[in-house]
């Protein structure tokens, strides 16, 4: 089987852009109140049981990674399916393998070697790049943020996630300190 993370980058940076735009002031799809400015954004991910990106904005005074994203869901505007994600994962179960071409355009063989940290880390690893090229690149400047705002990568079932705690809100900051 072969999964192109290249395209696939592209693809979530569109999302991202378009989350971003249409972003409404007075309706938050996410923790928090609709016109409180965003205090954190999740972008969170799963590969083993279903494939997507999600991206939600915090708006809570106090906001933190405490797994509060896994509750907006739901929400078809907030989530990016990527079935093959989940093809690609049964497959190693199933001790197959998986040609992954890589957004720098490598390709990586993963195999049954390599367990559910390691495939997690992977995609979490292409997500954080993805973010931080957006941060430093002004994405999220039109967004109305708090001025302490920050972003982490989080896995679902808790795999993989981006800063480690106690430099989320240094590392993930959204804003110039």
């Amino acid at each position: 089987m072969k999964l192109d993370l290249q395209k696939d980058v592209r693809k979530i940076r569109r999302f991202l852009e378009k989350r971003i735009h249409d972003y409404p002031v007075y309706e938050n799809l996410g923790p928090g109140d609709d016109a409180d400015p965003i205090a954190l954004i999740t972008l969170g991910y799963y590969v083993e049981q279903s494939g997507y990106v999600a991206l939600v904005f915090d708006t809570r005074p106090k906001a933190d990674h405490d797994g509060q994203w896994t509750l907006h869901l739901e929400n078809e505007v907030n989530v990016l399916p990527f079935p093959k994600w989940c093809a690609a994962f049964e497959t190693l179960c199933d001790g197959g393998t998986v040609a992954v071409t890589l957004p720098e355009g490598a390709t990586r063989v993963l195999d049954d070697s390599d367990d559910n940290e390691s495939v997690a880390a992977l995609f979490g690893e292409t997500l954080r790049d993805l973010m931080l090229a957006a941060r430093d690149e002004g994405v999220f400047a039109s967004l109305p943020l708090a001025p302490k705002a920050f972003f982490v990568i989080e896995e679902f079932g808790g795999q993989w996630g981006w800063p480690d705690y106690d430099q989320r809100k240094k590392l993930g900051r959204l804003r110039p300190s």
